[in-house]
């Protein structure tokens, strides 16, 4: 079985690298398409068939994932349908509705939401089934999108509000170490030590608010000595409405997923 990924920028290129690195996938198996010559070079030199031709991955793939830009999907359907018969399209375009996608391929189709963590194994992810998608396809799926970190099966409606959280979110949490990092080094630690102590201390309550069994609000409480350090920063972020500001973001990303759906 050969898996193609039509379109290869950021999120594209970040679960075909994901997927080899984890061995979930040969190079040999997957066929992928795009515009951008030096994305396709990056992709060749890993082993991965190449091609400008949309149409050439959709003839030769069983499984494509479409990894375009919402507002182009619809052009790239059109292109390649009259090889989607037989096929399972899996679209990770933000916004894009897995009716929209029926409408214009005659293949089975699942929705998904990835994110850019697959790159490390870390990924949180969604998927949902389209009208045709049969329990073989939802064990593929859930196999490779699996393979990458978490996933979990939901109705297609919860879509866009994932897209917030977890599809944009890591950009939140980037920003979140870099504010640490920035602090640490204007506090005198070495830059590369304060990455490492902010990224590794993200990761860490990432796991214990995962693993540990406890409530965030006990997790908090947990690093709160009364009238100790932690209380002191928290009394800023309080302050400065972090909380809230983290929330609006997230609603502020649901809205434009919503903005796009087609």
């Amino acid at each position: 079985m050969k898996i193609g990924f039509i379109g290869c920028g950021n999120l594209g290129s970040s679960l075909i690298r994901g997927l080899l690195g984890a061995n979930l996938l040969k190079g040999k198996e997957i066929v992928a398409s795009d515009a951008d010559e030096n994305r396709l070079k990056e992709l060749r030199e890993l082993g991965v068939e190449v091609t400008g031709d949309n149409r050439k991955v959709a003839r030769l793939c069983d499984v494509i994932f479409i990894a375009v830009k919402p507002d182009v999907v619809g052009d790239v359907l059109g292109e390649i349908r009259e090889f989607s018969g037989g096929k399972l399209l899996v679209s990770v375009a933000a916004g894009v509705s897995a009716k929209f996608v029926e409408g214009r391929t005659d293949a089975r189709v699942i929705r998904a939401m990835p994110n850019i963590c697959c790159l490390v194994g870390e990924m949180a992810s969604c998927f949902s089934l389209g009208t045709k998608a049969s329990k073989e396809d939802r064990k593929l799926i859930e196999k490779l999108l699996g393979g990458l970190g978490e996933t979990m099966e939901v109705k297609e409606e919860m879509m866009d509000a994932i897209t917030g959280l977890s599809g944009s979110g890591p950009a939140y949490f980037y920003l979140v170490i870099k504010a640490l990092q920035e602090a640490g080094v204007e506090l005198g630690l070495p830059e590369d030590v304060a990455l490492r102590l902010a990224a590794q201390t993200a990761k860490g309550a990432g796991e214990m608010a995962l693993r540990s069994g406890r409530g965030l609000d006990e997790l908090t409480r947990m690093v709160c000595s009364p009238k100790g350090t932690t209380v002191e920063g928290l009394k800023v972020l309080e302050g400065r409405r972090a909380f809230e500001a983290f929330k609006d973001a997230v609603k502020a990303a649901a809205k434009r997923s919503k903005e796009l759906s087609r």
